[in-house]
């Protein structure tokens, strides 16, 4: 009696998970795909406003699609003028001074141009109500984790163009991490003017190119549902041999970095910015250490939870191998 009762209670349970993951609504779903295409597809054009943690900033966006090549420009308005750009195969950065500034916004719209990812991740995606942002009207689409590994957004899809007007990123109790809204919009062809000003800018321009060779290895032993490896691409840090992994659920994504050092094992490293996060572990080898480095916008526990799970044997034979 005891096992019939455990196996009806264990159906059920398998029952009520599966329905868990599989609640999104078709509507949903399709406004959603409709996002993903207005945001690559149109050319538009306005002012925002951008949150997270400490930081709040005014900017300017832009983007146009050329002869069908996409072409992107965003611009702070308030405090020190920063310029980024994307014009093809091209990243383009225009600060003052000598120095690249490593601060970046999200461009808005940047959502996986193919949300198929997204469905298959476990996410509950639901319609909400229709709200006023930028004086137009905006149908609110839920983007919920339903697992705790990932993160929840919201999206406010414009109903006529079905462009992102406003976009949040909140953790697992409900806590905003991540925010921007537009408060103009316009839609065609524009251009945003150049900050006022005498300060000089430096441009760099940074090629984007297809990697001669991925490796198509992954040391995770453990990942959340959904996450996928996209890219394992092996680069030089000085005279050490770097492994960047990329993995993504077509919403939120974290990198992995590798390297073999010399030196000494050094404490373990956590920092969280908004909805991202930064951890390091460094694992013990005779002359030297692996160091393992995780960013990206997932909870914190789920990224020391990845880590511990790394197959660490099989890392550093693959890194020495190519030392």
């Amino acid at each position: 009696m005891l096992s019939r009762f455990l196996g009806v209670l264990l159906c059920t349970l398998t029952l009520v998970s599966s329905q868990a993951f599989g609640i999104s609504s078709e509507p949903a779903k399709e406004k959603l795909r409709s996002m993903a295409m207005a945001v690559r597809s149109l050319s538009y054009s306005g002012k925002l406003v951008y949150q997270r943690a400490d930081v709040l900033a005014n900017l300017a966006f832009q983007h146009d699609v050329v002869n069908g090549q996409e072409t992107a420009r965003l611009r702070r308005l308030s405090g020190q003028p920063l310029e980024r750009a994307q014009s093809g195969d091209s990243l383009i950065e225009a600060v003052p001074g000598p120095d690249v500034l490593r601060q970046g916004y999200p461009l808005p719209g940047m959502i996986n141009s193919e949300p198929r990812q997204i469905f298959e991740a476990p996410y509950q995606i639901t319609l909400g109500g229709i709200e006023r942002i930028a004086d137009r009207s905006a149908q609110l689409v839920l983007v919920e984790s339903m697992d705790g590994h990932r993160h929840t957004y919201k999206f406010w899809v414009d109903e006529e163009t079905s462009l992102l007007l406003r976009s949040q990123t909140l953790n697992a109790n409900n806590q905003t991490l991540e925010q921007f809204e537009f408060s103009e919009l316009t839609v065609g062809p524009q251009s945003v003017e150049i900050a006022s000003g005498q300060e000089s800018l430096q441009v760099k321009v940074y090629p984007i190119t297809a990697p001669e060779t991925v490796l198509q290895f992954s040391p995770a032993s453990w990942l959340p549902a959904g996450y996928q490896l996209v890219s394992a691409l092996p680069s030089r840090a000085g005279s050490h041999r770097v492994y960047t992994l990329v993995y993504t659920d077509g919403l939120g994504s974290f990198s992995i970095f590798l390297e073999l050092t010399n030196s000494r094992p050094e404490p373990d490293m956590q920092a969280i910015l908004g909805p991202t996060v930064a951890l390091g572990k460094d694992y013990a080898l005779s002359g030297g250490a692996l160091r393992v480095t995780l960013v990206g916008e997932i909870p914190p526990d789920t990224g020391k939870t990845i880590i511990e799970a790394l197959d660490v044997d099989g890392l550093k034979g693959l890194l020495s191998r190519s030392q």
